[in-house]
């Protein structure tokens, strides 16, 4: 199975992932209220550069079906070795015009290229990248099945707060449709010292703030990223 069509990645479920865009977001800064976001894990004893490859160009096909703007990162730390891709889209009414293109196009055969995947829609809920950053913090959080969602959505604000001071400017997504109910933030640094002082200034604002705050995090994971194309 290959990933030219979007209807072999429709088992959509949500980054988040977040605002990555770069050179079409300037013109449509202010529609992208949804981002399908994507993860391709990287097969054992697969060489990552075919995978790559594939991406890409599967990236740019998504672009031609009509997303506003679609990108590609790769892990460099974390927990998955995958590759993290996003489409932007206004709404619902220009996805099904997407999907209409996708499943009049067909699907395309052939080997696939990866491990595991999956999809999810997520919806923007703030965005303060102005353009895609050559290297992403991506964060996923999951809080307490005991909370009302009003309740999630002050914990993930909060947290959302001390990393957009921290690291200047961060985008915070939340879970539309698919298979991951949480909150998502991708945070933009230039390099392992960037990182680094933005670490810091995490670590100091939770620590005269936040060390005696209940904010009730089931699960949490944290990815570093590297951008591929956007």
């Amino acid at each position: 199975m290959k990933l030219f069509k979007l209807s072999v990645v429709f088992a959509v479920l949500s980054w988040s992932w977040q605002s990555w865009a770069n050179h079409h977001e300037e013109v449509v800064a202010d529609s992208n209220h949804y981002v399908l976001h994507s993860i391709y894990e990287i097969a054992y004893g697969q060489d990552p550069d075919t995978l790559e490859a594939e991406l890409v160009t599967y990236q740019k096909g998504q672009e031609a079906l009509g997303f506003n703007n679609c990108g590609l990162y790769k892990h460099e730390y974390g927990s998955q070795r995958a590759f993290y891709t996003f489409c932007y889209f206004n709404d619902f009414d220009q996805f099904g015009a997407i999907m209409k293109k996708a499943e009049a196009a067909g699907t395309g055969t052939g080997a696939q290229n990866f491990a595991t995947h999956s999809d999810n829609i997520l919806e923007v809920q703030q965005r303060n990248l102005k353009a895609s950053p050559d290297r992403v913090a991506y964060m996923t959080w999951r809080f307490g099945p005991y909370l009302s969602l009003a309740d999630r959505q002050a914990r993930a604000d909060q947290l959302f707060d001390v990393f957009s001071r921290a690291f200047g400017e961060c985008n915070l997504y939340h879970h539309a449709w698919g298979s991951d109910l949480g909150h998502y933030m991708s945070c933009g640094f230039k390099d392992y010292t960037d990182f680094g002082k933005k670490y810091n200034a995490v670590n100091k604002i939770l620590s005269d703030e936040l060390m005696d705050a209940k904010l009730d995090i089931l699960e949490h994971s944290d990815e570093l990223l590297i951008k591929i194309m956007d």
